[in-house]
Order: structure tokens, then C-alpha cells, then sequence
């Protein structure tokens, strides 16, 4: 009212206050011999020098800013509320650089905030969300599963070798392979992280084999040949030197095609890539130079056979172990030779056999689902609630209270940090008040899981009446991966929004039965209560109002507008001008507006219901586009069931339904990120096993013996089906790393068969005299490889501890199909061997020579006994 007595706008005090408050510099002036710089001082210093801006002259009157408005040094209305466990608050997200560390970052920011505290003790604050605690969880327990796993290779040695001190030669390989990484983590800037611990923690097994195998070789021609340490030390070593590096590098060439692949599955196993590689390598050189001295050193000649007779004369416990053991092995070795006697005179029966078994895992294959990654328990949970659109804020506020008493009153809940409506909206008034989230810690050592709180809090939320709420689990690595917890998301593409949101919800209907697809959810609200003035453009031509005069009336009146800035203290505040709220919530007092005319209209004051009518609504809130398309995203989180499995059903649900010409719809970008992912992934599996088979030819000198070699890959395919159906755990980016490691391991078990077999032929023994003779000898450095390496990967395919789960299928993965390859590999490659050999026979060549293979016999050897210890 006071605006129109003194035919004064809103506008007009804007334009006086930004007029007024100024502070502009000049010229120079000259007193004197002295020069000064010319400035005007034109800030504002106090309210009550706002208050006596003069704005206009009536009647010769002068009329002030105080006159027709009353200044306060107060806020801006709230559109947002934030509370940290019911009480008010402010909440600070803080980021760190792409090339930080995030421990020492959050430790860094926890040390100033201790600071702060000190600076301000009236202040209280909470940490509601720390990445870091996850992460140094994951290393904590990745570096205790890899002591673990050591510990437990170790005692896998012990009673294998049943030498404490051969065990001591062999276990030294895995601190000094471990140690000499870390210079390879310090040239190339990497960070103790959890890719590279799992690299380290997954290695450990790994890292004894090559030693192993040469002390295993040392042994027996210590103890069978009678030979001097010394002797027995150059010997073994030679005589096993080529099967150990050949094996050795067909699994350090699996992990190259890893640091070829692009995208989030390079970036985050390339440094495990590298880690392995550079650990195996160290372990390779330890085992050919390290474990022959330090045998020189530290075992005896007399070495294993008196110290049995000691044993037998006076036994202990761990010697009775020790005994027990040693006669179990020998008759292990007798039984092996005799089912390997039986597979060579059946061999059609053991090769259809080991067929028959690969073949038939195959059908457990459909029971076993895929993924991405891992779902990972960061014990965080985030709740969001959405009201219908254009529910006042007010309102919302009320149903997030009742949401947070809930939240809170659960036992597990260390902290419950919730944000109501949004920002200031610019010009549509506002932000999205109908919307609240609340992000909560979970205490630590809290007894239920993630999952089983997510379901409790669902349930309980479900029954407050108009309320839409999403309750999930903070996935982190679900987030760095594919952007967020919405990992399965369906794009609906087309032209016309109304159009689009009815096929959202048809698809919503037809993919709701799918089991554990939850929170199920639309990416764009269908309509926003709109108030609407329609201009009369005619009338107001006449009246010399112009569409920008009503539309910046409106704007500045209702949504405020910042004329100027008030210096105070070396701080900026804004200067607000806006009507009382009073008038300008309501139809009736926006009605009476008044509008300065920019025209001819003169000074004549026009109110907004003499230029406009208004009518009320709805309008698009947002408008979605993906290249150039429109589309609305139907997003669902998976629940219980793998992503693979929930993918395969809404496909099926989704196949016979019909979209209009010009409509279609596709999976998110999530979805099309594993797809590219598991591509890459096939094509490094592909090139690893090309590799391996180069390696093996060049090795061999052969193009048959390798491929008798390679038939151990696909025998491990039944022990990762298997291990993964048994654990009910899915195939995602981390078991197929495990399938890449698990190639170059399972080939190591044939390279020392067919070595030494050819080494016995080369010799002049008979190719099945030698196949018995080879395969017992390799069936101990075999049995300690592996079971050194399932023992030692056993902890963290356990999963124990928060962090775990990442790894876990990835260790599973490379036990399983280990246990299985090395059961048949036993009997499935010498069998495929004879058959190669017979067939290069049948091409025109000789016994011996078989194939051009290299196999001849050696001109200054004898044949001798058979090497079996």
C-alpha cells in the first residue's frame, strides 16, 4: 500500500539501492608536492542510512527508502532445513582431488576440524559420512588375510617337506618377494590401497610355487641321488630351471592384457595387475638364485633320511605328524601311479569322462548369476522420501520428522543426517519441496547387516500414509563404478513427455512382479502445480506495459532480487528486495501489484489484474535428455538376487510390449558400462591364453605339446562353475580376474608333467615308462603349488571382515577351479599327451622324435631309474 501512495516500484528501490551504494575511484589531486588518489565513498555503512536514501520528491516532499519499506539485517526465507539427529544443523560435503589420498586427506580434515573445535567449543559437530573408515577397514583386513594366507602356505610346506629347515628356505621367498614390491609401488606413485594389498594378499599363495618346485627338486637328488648339497643344489636347479621360468611367465603374461583395457575395470586393476606381475617375477629370481644358496647353507647331506631315523627312535608329536604324513604321501604316490596306469590303458574312458564331468557343470552355469561388482557393505544407508509434487515444504518437513524418529529409534543407528526441500529455485520459485533424504551411519560392530537394516527401515517407513520412500545400502564401489546405487536402470526414449510418462508407468507395471527388483522409481515427476498469468497483451500496450515490466514485477516481488551488497567487517551480505510475505503468497495480493510502465505510459501505476488473468496449472519439472533424445529413466536397486538374473527377467517382461513409432527403450549407461566391461574382459581372457599357448611353442618347440597343456584351462571351468554355485556368489568383473589368474596357474601343473616327460625321453626311456615315471615324480611339487595357493587365497575367499567382499569372489574363483584342474590334470594331459604323440607318429615321424617336438634322445646320458621320492 505504501508503494502505491508514493507512486514508487519495486524496481525503483532496487535501481537506488545499487545507484547508492557504490565505492568509485577518480583522477589524482596535487597539494602541494604531494599527489593523492581521488575516491568516492559512496557505501553504505548502517540500516539507518538504507533507511534515508531518498527515493523520489512529491509535492515537494521527499520521499525515503524508509518511507515505504521496512529494512531489516535478518534472512532469506528457508527452503531448506537440515537436521543432524533432530536438531538443526549445517551440513559441509568436502571432496578430495583426484590425485589425493583419501586416509590422509580425512585424517587432515579431522585434525583441523579438532581445531575448529577448539577455536569454537560452544559448537558441536558430527562426522556423518567417512569414506576412509571403509577404506582402512579393506586394508586392515586385506593385510591380515595376506598373514594369514602365508601363515597357512607355510604350514602347507611344512608338512609336505617335513623339514623345518627346507620349509625356512622356502618361506623366505614370500617377505623378500612382498618386501622388493613395495619399490615397484614407490617408482610408479602407488599408494598401499586396496588393489594393490589384493594383489599382494592373492600373490602370497602364488610367490612359493617357483620355490618350491626347486627346493622339491633339490630334495630328490639330495636324498635319491646321494649327491652333496652343493651338487644336488646346481643340478635340481638346472634340471628344473626352464619348466620354472616357463611356468612362472604364463602367469605374469595373463595379467598384460589388463593394463590394455580401458575404462573403470583399467584404471582399477591395472595397478593389481602390475602388483602380481612384479611380485612373481621377484619370487622367479629368488627361486632360481636365493633358495639354491640359502639350501648350500642351511640343510644338511645327510639331510632327510637320518633325521627319520631319529624321529622313529624318538618320536614327538609333530614327528609322529611328520611320519603320518610321509606314509600317506607314498601311498598317495602308489595310488597315483596306478590310476595313471589304469587312464593310459583306458584312455577313451578317462578323456569321454573328463568330458562328461566338464560338460555337465555347464548346466549349473544358469544357476549361477552376474554382475558388476560385488554389492559392499560400507555401513551406510541413505533414505530418500518423495510427497506428490507441489506438496509445501511445511509439510514435508512434518512427514521427515516422522521418518527420522523412526531411523533414529533403530539400535544400529549411530547418526541420521537429513536435508529437507532444496535451494533457492531462481525463477521457478523455490526448490523441490516435496523431497527429503536422510544420510545414516550405522554404529560400528552393528549386529545386523546392511541389507537386513534395509529392509527393517523400509518396512517401518512404508506404513506412513503418502509416503514414497527408497532405502538402500552406500554401495562406494557401486558409486565409482557406475555413478551410483541405481545399478539397473531402463531408458525410455521418445519425443513428446506425456507420451513418455505414460510408458513409464506401463513399464513400471510389467517389470514390478520381477523378483528382487526393488525401489522401484521414476527419474522425472509428471507434473508441478503451476500458477499461471496470462498477459493481455492488447491492454497492455495501451497502459504502455511491456511483458518484461510484468515478468520482472513478478520475479523481483516474489522471488526477491540482490540490488546491492553490504560491507560489514570485510564480509559481503546481500541486500534483499522483496514484497512481505503476506503479499505475495496469495492469488489476491499478487493481484494488486503494482507495475511501473516502461512506455509511454507515464508515471500512471498499473496493477497486475488490469494487464493479466491467472489460472492455475500444471507444468513439466524437468526435462531429460540423453544425445540430443528426450527419455524418462525407470530405476530399480537389486535386492537379493544377482544383476544378471534381474536384467534376463525384465528383458522377458519387457519383450512383448509394444511402443508407440519413434519410441524405444535401452538399458542406462550403468548396464552398458558391464556390457563393454565383460567385452573387455573376454577379449584379455582371449589374448592371455594366445600368449600362453606362443610361450609354451616357443618353449616346447612344439605346436602339440602346448595344446595337451592348455586342455587344464577348460577343466578348471567345473571348479569355478562349482565354487560359485556352492558359495552363492555371482560372476562379476573380480571373478573374471580370478578366471585370468586361474589360466596361468592351471597351465604351470602341465608345463612340469610334459617338461619332465620330455626331459625322461630325451633320456631313452619309452614314452609310457616316462609318462609314469614324470607324473609321480611332479605329483608332490603339484599338490604343494596348489594347495600353498588355495590355503593361501582361503582367507580372503572367506570374506571376513568389512571391505572383503570385493576380493572374495575372485579368490573363489581361482580355488575352485584349481581344486578341479589339478584333480584332472593328472590324469586328462598325460592321456592327451600319448594321443598328440601317436598322431605326429601317424603324420610320418619317428618315436622318439615325435613331432619334430625336440625330443631325442641324449648322446652322453644313460637312462637311469626313475626319480620317484
Amino acid at each position: 500500500m505504501r508503494l502505491r501512495a508514493h507512486h514508487v516500484t519495486l524496481g525503483d528501490i532496487t535501481r537506488r539501492l545499487s545507484q547508492e551504494n557504490i565505492n568509485v575511484p577518480a583522477g589524482i589531486a596535487r597539494q602541494s608536492e604531494t599527489e593523492y588518489t581521488i575516491r568516492s565513498l559512496g557505501w553504505l555503512t548502517s540500516l539507518d542510512e538504507i533507511k534515508g536514501l531518498p527515493l523520489s520528491s512529491t509535492g515537494g516532499r521527499t520521499v525515503t527508502i524508509g518511507a515505504v519499506a521496512d529494512i531489516q539485517d535478518s534472512y532469506q526465507e528457508p527452503r531448506e532445513y537440515v537436521r543432524l539427529n533432530g536438531e538443526p544443523a549445517v551440513g559441509v560435503s568436502i571432496s578430495k582431488q583426484s590425485d589425493a589420498n583419501t586416509i590422509t586427506t580425512a585424517k587432515a580434515v579431522k585434525e583441523r576440524l579438532e581445531r575448529v573445535t577448539q577455536m569454537y567449543p560452544h559448537l558441536r559437530y558430527s562426522v556423518t559420512f567417512d569414506q576412509s573408515v571403509y577404506v582402512q577397514n579393506s586394508v586392515h583386513h586385506l593385510m591380515t588375510h595376506a598373514v594369514i594366507g602365508g601363515v597357512l602356505a607355510v604350514l602347507v610346506l611344512l608338512f609336505f617337506l617335513r623339514n623345518i629347515q627346507s620349509t625356512l628356505v622356502v618361506s623366505l621367498s614370500i617377505p623378500v618377494s612382498i618386501i622388493s614390491t613395495f619399490s615397484l609401488l614407490y617408482l610408479c606413485g602407488f599408494t598401499l590401497n586396496t588393489m594393490s594389498l589384493s594383489g599382494l594378499a592373492l600373490a602370497t599363495g602364488l610367490i612359493v610355487d617357483d620355490a618350491v618346485v626347486v627346493m622339491e627338486n633339490i630334495f630328490r637328488h639330495l636324498e635319491r641321488d646321494k649327491r652333496t648339497i652343493r651338487d644336488a643344489a646346481i643340478t635340481g636347479t638346472q634340471e628344473i630351471l626352464s619348466a620354472v621360468i616357463a611356468s612362472t611367465w604364463t602367469v605374469m603374461v595373463v595379467f598384460l592384457p589388463l593394463l590394455l583395457i580401458k575404462g573403470q575395470a583399467g584404471q582399477m586393476f591395472s595397478q593389481f595387475a602390475l602388483v602380481v606381475i612384479f611380485s612373481l617375477a621377484v619370487s622367479l629370481l629368488v627361486a632360481t638364485t636365493i633358495v639354491p644358496m640359502l639350501s648350500t647353507r642351511l640343510i644338511s647331506g645327510t639331510a632327510h633320511a637320518e633325521m627319520l631315523e631319529t624321529w622313529r627312535e624318538h618320536p614327538t608329536l609333530l614327528m609322529r605328524l611328520f611320519l603320518r604324513c610321509g606314509a600317506w604321501f607314498s601311498t598317495l604316490d602308489d595310488s597315483y601311479r596306478n590310476g595313471l596306469r589304469w587312464a593310459l590303458r583306458f584312455r577313451w574312458v578317462t578323456v569321454i569322462g573328463a568330458l562328461l564331468i566338464t560338460l555337465s557343470s555347464l548346466l549349473l552355469l544358469k544357476y549361477v548369476g552376474t554382475e558388476m561388482m560385488p554389492p559392499t557393505d560400507s555401513g551406510n544407508l541413505s533414505v530418500s522420501v518423495r510427497l506428490p509434487p507441489g506438496t509445501a515444504l511445511a509439510k514435508t518437513d512434518r512427514v521427515m520428522r516422522q521418518v527420522e524418529e523412526i531411523v533414529q529409534r533403530n539400535p544400529n543407528v549411530a547418526s541420521a543426517f537429513a536435508s529437507i526441500g532444496g535451494g533457492r529455485g531462481g525463477g521457478f520459485g523455490g526448490g523441490n519441496a516435496s523431497q527429503g533424504s536422510i544420510s545414516v551411519r550405522l554404529k560400528d560392530g552393528h549386529r545386523e547387516s546392511s541389507e537386513e537394516l534395509v529392509e527393517e527401515i523400509r518396512r517401518e517407513l512404508g506404513r506412513i500414509p503418502g509416503v514414497r520412500p527408497r532405502v538402500s545400502s552406500m554401495d562406494i564401489v557401486s558409486r565409482l563404478m557406475s555413478g551410483g546405487n541405481d545399478n539397473i536402470q531402463i531408458v525410455i526414449f521418445g519425443n513428446d513427455l506425456p507420451t513418455l510418462s505414460t510408458l513409464s508407468r506401463q513399464v513400471m507395471g510389467a517389470i514390478r512382479e520381477v523378483p528382487g527388483l526393488e525401489n522401484m522409481d521414476v527419474n522425472w515427476q509428471e507434473s508441478m502445480p503451476e500458477l499461471q498469468w496470462t498477459i493481455d497483451r492488447q491492454k497492455a500496450a495501451q497502459l504502455g506495459v511491456s511483458f518484461r515490466d510484468i515478468s520482472d514485477a513478478l520475479s523481483v516481488s516474489t522471488n526477491g532480487a540482490i540490488a546491492t551488497y553490504f560491507q560489514e567487517g570485510g564480509y559481503q551480505y546481500p541486500i534483499v528486495v522483496q514484497l512481505p510475505e503476506a503479499e505475495r503468497k496469495t492469488v489476491e495480493a499478487m493481484a494488486n501489484l503494482v507495475i511501473t510502465p516502461s512506455g509511454n505510459g507515464g508515471d500512471r501505476a498499473v496493477t497486475l489484474r488490469q494487464v493479466a488473468r491467472h489460472h492455475f496449472a500444471v507444468g513439466p519439472n524437468q526435462i531429460t535428455r540423453q544425445d540430443r533424445q528426450r527419455y524418462i529413466a525407470v530405476t530399480g536397486i537389486p535386492g537379493d538376487r544377482p544383476v544378471g538374473d534381474i536384467q534376463r527377467d525384465i528383458e522377458r517382461a519387457l519383450a512383448d510390449m509394444r511402443f508407440p513409432s519413434g519410441y524405444y527403450w535401452a538399458w542406462g549407461t550403468s548396464q552398458q558400462q558391464q556390457k563393454e566391461e565383460f567385452a573387455g574382459m573376454g577379449v584379455a581372457v582371449f589374448l592371455a591364453i594366445a600368449i600362453i599357448y606362443m610361450l609354451l611353442a616357443a618353449q616346447f618347440e612344439s605346436l602339440r605339446h602346448p595344446f595337451a597343456i592348455m586342455l587344464s584351462v577348460p577343466l578348471a571351468v567345473t571348479g569355478v562353475i562349482l565354487a560359485l554355485f556352492l558359495t552363492d556368489r555371482s560372476f562379476g568383473l573380480t571373478a573374471m580376474i580370478g578366471m585370468l589368474m586361474l589360466v596361468g596357474i592351471v597351465v604351470k601343473n602341465g608345463i612340469l608333467l610334459v617338461d619332465y616327460t620330455n626331459t625322461l625321453r630325451r633320456r631313452g626311456i619309452a614314452r609310457d615308462e616316462a609318462i609314469l615315471t614324470a607324473s609321480p615324480t611332479r605329483l608332490r611339487p603339484i599338490l604343494m603349488t596348489a594347495f600353498a595357493t588355495i590355503f593361501g587365497m582361503l582367507p580372503i575367499a572367506l570374506g571376513l571382515g568389512h571391505g572383503s567382499e570385493i576380493h572374495t569372489p575372485m579368490a573363489t574363483t581361482v580355488i575352485g577351479g584349481l581344486l578341479t584342474s589339478t584333480l584332472l590334470t593328472l590324469f586328462v594331459v598325460p592321456v592327451a599327451y600319448t594321443f598328440l604323440d601317436e598322431l605326429a607318429a601317424r603324420r610320418g615321424h619317428t618315436g622318439s622324435e615325435a613331432s619334430g617336438d625336440g625330443i631325442e634322445p641324449e648322446a652322453t646320458d644313460k637312462p637311469g631309474t626313475p626319480l620317484v621320492s
